[in-house]
């Protein structure tokens, strides 16, 4: 006898299995609503750590398909959703980090424009474009995990800023061409993509920096 509700959870895993973060999306999405950002970064991690043993018939029947089915027709491209888990996994990673948010926001603006799965020609992958052996050195081991992907990136930031002595030009340089080529040309590589990363990081920065200061000044009003 055919069982209609195995049938439809196998379709929903098969759907889920091939969207790049799909279970996180799709975890999110059905929780959303009542979650503070906070609880989403946690829910992410958790969710990450159930992914390869959770088929929960409850969870697929909340599936938002409208939502998915857009994601999934779109290849992947970033809805109002997944940009929610990946702004707290930001804000996140930032405080354990101590950064400023718009700078972390900025680099991941100009390193993929907020693709989680994108992958560069030379080999750099995820949010923050993290190279193979880079990713490595920072114990990430599935670059284009979300919250995996933004920590690495973001304590690599936090790494060149130091080793730079707090100089984000420097420090920026660094983390698009490498150190090395910041210290063997004594400063910012004659790379054209190295020239042109760094004032597009410190504009998207700014960007971030005037929208966030003009939402507390909008708070501030109402408290």
């Amino acid at each position: 006898m055919i069982n209609p509700m195995a049938i439809y959870n196998e379709i929903i895993d098969g759907v889920l299995n091939q969207i790049p973060g799909g279970r996180q999306m799709y975890n999110h999405i059905s929780n959303r609503r009542s979650a503070d950002a906070a609880s989403v970064s946690r829910a992410v991690t958790d969710n990450a750590e159930r992914n390869n043993r959770e088929t929960s018939a409850s969870n697929n029947e909340r599936l938002p398909f409208n939502e998915m089915f857009q994601y999934y027709l779109s290849g992947g491209n970033v809805d109002g959703a997944m940009r929610q888990v990946i702004e707290a996994e930001i804000d996140s990673a930032a405080a354990r980090h101590n950064i400023d948010p718009s700078l972390v926001r900025a680099v991941i603006r100009a390193e993929s424009n907020y693709r989680h799965d994108a992958v560069s020609h030379a080999g750099a992958m995820g949010l923050m474009q993290l190279m193979p052996r880079t990713a490595e050195s920072l114990g990430v081991t599935n670059p284009f995990d979300i919250s995996q992907n933004i920590d690495g990136g973001t304590a690599y930031l936090r790494r060149m800023l130091d080793l730079f002595d707090q100089d984000l030009d420097l420090a920026l340089a660094a983390y698009n061409a490498g150190q090395g080529n910041v210290r063997r040309h004594g400063g910012i590589p004659p790379f054209r993509e190295t020239q042109n990363f760094i004032p597009r990081v410190r504009g998207f920065m700014e960007e971030y920096m005037q929208a966030q200061y003009r939402r507390a000044l909008e708070d501030s009003r109402f408290n």
